[in-house]
């Protein structure tokens, strides 16, 4: 079994040392720890392939960026789903049945409260993992146990045991299809995909700490745009997400012109050929820490169930015309008018 170590990280550290040598990893400073351990290696899988952590709410306020906490649980542990509390909100990712697919049954058992939202996680992530042994998954053990779940001297029961089929079949009944229900919208996906393509070429600029930061601030963005988009699926009306799409749509296509290779990475690596390459690198980095910041404030506005801001025009972008004609090509490509 291999181990990674996170130096310096007060909260994912710990967790990965414990994954090390099992799938439950409760925080010492949530209230009554020690039994919600317990009860939670009830539930998970003893095979090894779900983690689960949970972290109180100050955790979040270490988190960089949405899922930095996740990124390097997920790094870390030997296992290949996690699935992370950090007080009332979850989160999980998963190699084997990807990101989006787990965030939104996650988010979909967030009203739910602790423990039992994170119970009923656990138990239909793992009725989704492909059947393996021990997985509750393939449908057989363990139907009929009952999890005491205990915080702070008060015992929560809850039914950890159910059916597969019924679970199945709730499932389809609120989120219809994970495999293919994508709650991000075509065009944004296409947009997200982009944005993870040309992450690589930043972070292979040898001794640029400004392409080392780009390769890690898009990949920030394009999880934070899958993160809006799920939430909103989950908790806002489609109003809200038909408006997210028409602000970001055009938005994201600027961006990934002016993250294209043949601007901003060129103006990085052979800034001699351009004029005022400082000033268009300034921009773009601009432009990208503006869009993240306000996607960031529309995922706190859905998880207040408040109506989305907008105030990034993106002035200084849509003044090029290299850009602009990058872009128009991008929408042609993508089959957009």
């Amino acid at each position: 079994m291999h181990h990674f170590s996170v130096t310096g990280d007060s909260w994912t550290g710990p967790a990965i040392e414990a994954l090390a040598s099992t799938n439950v990893y409760v925080s010492t400073d949530i209230p009554g720890y020690a039994d919600l351990q317990a009860s939670l290696s009830q539930t998970v899988p003893a095979d090894g392939s779900i983690a689960v952590v949970v972290l109180p709410d100050e955790a979040a306020k270490a988190d960089q960026y949405t899922f930095y906490l996740l990124d390097k649980l997920t790094k870390g542990a030997d296992q290949q789903t996690v699935i992370l509390a950090i007080g009332d909100d979850l989160m999980g990712d998963s190699a084997a049945l990807g990101r989006d697919a787990v965030l939104t049954i996650a988010n979909q058992n967030e009203g739910a409260g602790m423990p039992a939202g994170l119970v009923e996680t656990v138990q239909e992530v793992s009725a989704e993992l492909p059947a393996a042994g021990g997985n509750p998954g393939s449908g057989s053990g363990g139907a009929d146990l009952l999890m005491p779940v205990i915080i702070g001297g008060v015992v929560l029961v809850a039914a950890v045991g159910v059916a597969v089929g019924l679970v199945a079949r709730r499932r389809r009944t609120s989120a219809p299809s994970l495999e293919s229900a994508d709650p991000v919208p075509p065009g944004i996906r296409l947009r997200v995909d982009r944005l993870r393509e040309l992450a690589p070429f930043y972070a292979a600029v040898p001794g640029n700490a400004i392409a080392a930061e780009t390769a890690t601030n898009i990949e920030a963005l394009a999880s934070h745009v899958e993160q809006l988009f799920i939430r909103l699926d989950a908790k806002a009306g489609e109003d809200q997400s038909v408006i997210a799409e028409a602000e970001y749509s055009d938005k994201l296509a600027r961006l990934v012109a002016a993250l294209d290779r043949d601007y901003l990475l060129d103006l990085l690596t052979r800034p001699d050929l351009w004029d005022t390459p400082d000033e268009r690198i300034g921009e773009v980095r601009e432009a990208l820490s503006a869009v993240t910041t306000q996607i960031v404030d529309n995922i706190k506005q859905v998880n207040a169930r408040k109506g989305l801001l907008f105030q990034v025009s993106l002035d200084s972008l849509i003044g090029r015309s290299e850009l602009r004609d990058w872009e128009r090509q991008f929408k042609k490509s993508s089959g957009e008018q």
